[in-house]
């Protein structure tokens, strides 16, 4: 069975301080997390210290069971979301995922849920759309973006059973957007754990919207009917710009 699913990973941290210049010796959990990032030496990667500022440093060595990095620049500002994002998308066709995990990884999500929906991609065609890409499409955005955690990434998963799960059924605030329905003002309050639908392209179907209205919050963005992809972006930088990090 192809694997379309990848585990999370929360930012690399250390107890010691970190300074410039001078070699840090990473240790078991650290060096695995690098393998499992596939971060090889002369490579950078992003670190937190015991301070909570995040660093970047170039690997040295790296082993089995330990590894040596040099710090180079502490980075002025942190480089982990703010609040937790979980982005529910329909499987989309051309290959478009791909795309779609490499963005949701730059603007900060925490969770990435390929959804099966009547008119997405169906699991028969998963391969055709290089699902088994996905995880490695995430590894190279958060090096991209300088990210010290990784989106865990969910196996494709049927609507039904994404709304019976428990980071839906848990988050503060659900957005489904969706050009058919009255647009809503977005809640006042702080928030700080938000799941984003975007549906295939055409839109999800009838029984579905009824599905999703019973628990979502209806968002509209604009008059103007956006690629699937396209509402990706702009629903997770409208989230990060009332919720998140952007200032």
């Amino acid at each position: 069975m192809k694997i379309y699913s990848a585990a999370g990973d929360p930012p690399l941290r250390t107890t010691a301080v970190i300074s410039l210049q001078e070699p840090l010796i990473l240790d078991r959990t650290i060096a695995r997390a690098l393998k499992r990032r596939e971060i090889n030496v002369k490579e950078a990667f992003t670190i937190a210290d015991s301070s909570g500022a995040f660093f970047r440093a170039s690997l040295k060595e790296l082993g089995p069971h330990a590894g040596v990095a040099l710090p180079y620049e502490k980075m002025t500002r942190s480089p982990e979301p703010s609040i937790s994002i979980t982005l529910a998308c329909s499987v989309l066709a051309r290959q478009r995922m791909l795309f779609v995990m490499q963005k949701a990884t730059e603007l900060g999500v925490s969770r990435i849920v390929p959804i099966l929906t009547e008119h997405s991609v169906p699991t028969s065609q998963l391969e055709h759309e290089k699902a088994s890409a996905w995880p490695g499409q995430i590894l190279r955005a958060a090096r991209q973006c300088r990210r010290s955690s990784l989106p865990h990434l969910d196996p494709p998963t049927e609507l039904c059973s994404f709304l019976n799960s428990e980071s839906y059924r848990s988050a503060q605030l659900r957005l489904l957007l969706d050009d058919h329905s009255a647009p809503h003002p977005l809640p006042p309050e702080t928030i700080k754990d938000v799941v984003l639908i975007v549906g295939p392209e055409g839109g999800f179907a009838d029984s579905e919207r009824v599905l999703l209205a019973k628990s979502a919050h209806a968002w509209v963005l604009g008059g103007r009917v956006l690629r699937a992809e396209t509402a990706v972006v702009v629903g997770l930088t409208g989230v990060q710009i009332r919720f998140g990090d952007f200032v």
